[in-house]
């Protein structure tokens, strides 16, 4: 009698953690989308493979307990409320001031190991824009002395 009554509380137990798991597992890709902005078809595809993980979750939950029933969804809904309402704000902050963190150290990362790269590029463009007008001019010096160089003696 004790199994019961027991393996349904259990069952639902575990479903409202399964709801809190899911919320902040969400609250995570909330946090970074705020701090790395993205297009709204990388935001779609985000909600989709959400949508696909928790999917797959849930069966694979359905499949461990092997009943489907009511109070399993109801379960995930008040996990999920009850993570709303009493901690989603402070993962939330955690989370955007964890990824200001790494995004400022990709930014180091990007200046130390890419600013060379940048110098050396805009400096080779610059001497090429440089060497490009020098033969420019030669070309139109030449053009107007009637295509006779300097090197070349004219013989009588």
């Amino acid at each position: 009698m004790k199994e019961t009554v027991t393996d349904p509380l259990l069952f639902f137990l575990v479903s409202i953690l399964f709801g809190v798991c899911l919320h902040a597992i969400y609250d995570i890709i909330r946090g970074i989308r705020r701090v790395f902005y993205h297009k709204s078809v990388f935001l779609f595809i985000e909600d989709i493979g959400f949508g696909i993980f928790t999917a797959v979750m849930a069966f694979i939950f359905l499949c461990t307990y092997g009943e489907l029933r009511g109070f399993f969804f109801l379960g995930i809904v008040i996990g999920m409320i009850l993570y709303y309402q009493l901690c989603s704000k402070f993962l939330l902050r955690a989370v955007i001031h964890i990824t200001e963190k790494l995004k400022k150290i990709i930014r180091q990362f990007e200046k130390v190991c890419l600013r060379p790269g940048i110098h050396i590029k805009r400096n080779l463009k610059w001497q090429l824009k440089k060497e490009k007008k020098q033969v420019t001019m030669a070309l139109k010096k030449q053009i107007k002395r009637g295509g006779k160089s300097d090197n070349t003696k004219e013989t009588k």
